[in-house]
């Protein structure tokens, strides 16, 4: 009997213990809950959350901004890798002797041929001086302009631009009869392009192409001008480039260019 009443005690006590314990646990769940309700009303919380999604926000937008600056260096870096390598190429191919048009020389014409062609003479006048002042009286460089024109080509290979840019200018004026003056505009707009100054640049490759239309710098000058219109955006005036520079020059690798790049801009 008292061993049954012992059983039954120990028995009640577990009972009792449990529902101690299942009270104990169910009241620390409620009190969880209830700090989290808390925490979740609490407006300096709500506010930095609110505050760690915007700049989650931002910072998402910063690495657009990144990529896509990326892309535009990536760009830039190609094109002027592109402008720098036709650069070295017209260098690389500068004439050892300064372009020009070969001097014919005058035949000594006999007493008879005059008789025959008097009736004539007015006219072949007119064309002699029609035919110099389109070449603006262009003469063979002299030592001082040869020397002048080198230390100014000097400052190119230098990449010294800037000087290279105003020795030229100084140089076309001096010597504008000069048959280096031509060469001297045009590396003088080269030069410019190098440092970003595209009118200049643009006025410079005008005047070799206008003032001196025989001159072998001429092409490369119309398709200079031409590339860079494109480049701007400016397609006609590209477009009207291209066609002067196959219509006055043919052939040669400036005329191939220019016949690619017309239907290049014509396809599109």
């Amino acid at each position: 009997m008292v061993k049954a009443l012992t059983s039954a005690m120990a028995l009640l006590l577990a009972v009792v213990g449990f529902s101690a314990t299942v009270q104990a646990a169910t009241q620390s769940l409620e009190q969880r809950v209830e700090r989290l309700e808390r925490r979740a009303d609490n407006p300096v919380l709500i506010q930095l959350s609110r505050r760690l999604a915007e700049q989650q926000r931002q910072i998402q937008e910063l690495y657009g901004e990144i990529d896509r600056l990326k892309y535009q260096l990536s760009q830039t870096r190609d094109k002027m890798a592109k402008q720098y390598q036709e650069t070295d190429e017209r260098i690389n191919q500068l004439e050892t002797r300064p372009a020009g048009k070969a001097v014919t020389a005058v035949p000594v014409v006999s007493s008879e041929a005059v008789t025959s062609v008097v009736e004539s003479r007015e006219a072949t006048k007119e064309a002699a001086a029609e035919s110099k002042a389109k070449t603006h009286a262009i003469h063979p460089a002299t030592a001082e302009e040869k020397k002048a024109y080198d230390q100014a080509f000097g400052l190119i290979k230098k990449s010294d631009y800037k000087s290279a840019s105003e020795a030229f200018a100084k140089f076309k004026k001096q010597y504008p009869q000069s048959e280096l003056a031509s060469n001297a505009s045009y590396w003088e707009g080269e030069s410019e392009v190098i440092l970003g100054h595209d009118q200049k640049a643009l006025e410079a490759f005008k005047m070799v192409y206008e003032k001196y239309p025989d001159s072998s710098k001429a092409p490369d000058a119309l398709l200079r001008s031409a590339d860079m219109h494109q480049e701007m955006g400016q397609v006609k005036e590209a477009k009207a480039l291209y066609e002067k520079l196959l219509k006055a020059f043919p052939k040669g690798k400036a005329a191939t260019k220019a016949e690619q790049r017309l239907k290049d801009l014509k396809s599109k």
